[in-house]
């Protein structure tokens, strides 16, 4: 009778088991962001861009499938990104119609901008004023909310760059301690919406004091100044922004 027992006991476990819903087993990203994001001059982009690497590190950790698409452009403000300007949401917009061909999962949004922004001259739309910063980015994700009813955003902290930095654009130490500034805006957003998380905020600090190792030198008109990733430091970046996806979607799992 105990052995009887046992049996029916497995097969109801087994039964309850395969009647419970299955969880969604591919994660969707999109990456938003200027040259950082775009993975601005690697050898092979492509492949070294820190979404290529996150992408890959979500997808390790999750156990999912992964899809994902890069929409970082060089030199890329929250101003390019509006939809009324047709410039870089089109790009978005693309990226939203190929990813929902591959899977009906929800799209999760990594955004990162705010280092062309901060710019004294130069980038479209700089100098951003925290307000108008605030205001760009829920114009952009408010336009995505009804494209895709069911996205989640990420908003990463813009990375460190040194305060020297001047090449095409003028951004020196008035443009870091606006960048920074930019980082109380980010929390604001993410406590002011439920979709809406505060990603990564270590990496400015990290590229601070390891920039010369993991950040391209590059010469300037203020002399050699520290911007984008290196390769290595490519993959750095993406493991923070890996953390703080995975972060979020075991939350929405």
């Amino acid at each position: 009778m105990k052995k009887l027992l046992s049996v029916l006991a497995m097969v109801c476990l087994v039964l309850g088991a395969s009647a419970q819903p299955r969880k969604a087993r591919t994660c969707n990203l999109i990456f938003i962001g200027n040259s950082i994001t775009e993975g601005a001059l690697h050898a092979n982009k492509k492949k070294t861009a820190p979404p290529v690497v996150a992408a890959n590190l979500v997808g390790n950790m999750l156990s999912m499938d992964v899809h994902y698409r890069n929409c970082g452009r060089s030199g890329a403000t929250t101003v390019d990104f509006l939809p009324e300007q047709k410039r870089d949401f089109v790009r978005v917009e693309k990226a939203i119609e190929e990813i929902k061909a591959l899977s009906y999962a929800p799209i999760l949004f990594s955004i990162m901008l705010g280092t062309n922004d901060s710019a004294n001259f130069g980038p479209n739309g700089s100098p951003v004023s925290n307000e108008d910063y605030k205001k760009n980015l829920m114009t952009m994700i408010g336009r995505i909310r009804e494209l895709c009813p069911n996205a989640i955003f990420i908003l990463q902290r813009p990375i460190w760059y040194s305060p020297n930095t001047h090449n095409a654009a003028q951004y020196l130490v008035a443009g870091q301690k606006r960048m920074v500034a930019y980082t109380d805006v980010l929390v604001e957003i993410a406590n002011e919406n439920e979709d809406i998380y505060l990603g990564d905020c270590d990496a400015f600090d990290y590229f601070g004091a390891k920039h010369r190792k993991y950040m391209f030198a590059e010469d300037g008109k203020a002399g050699t100044f520290y911007l984008h990733p290196n390769e290595a430091g490519a993959r750095k970046l993406a493991r923070y922004w890996a953390q703080a996806i995975v972060k979020v979607v075991k939350k929405n799992l």
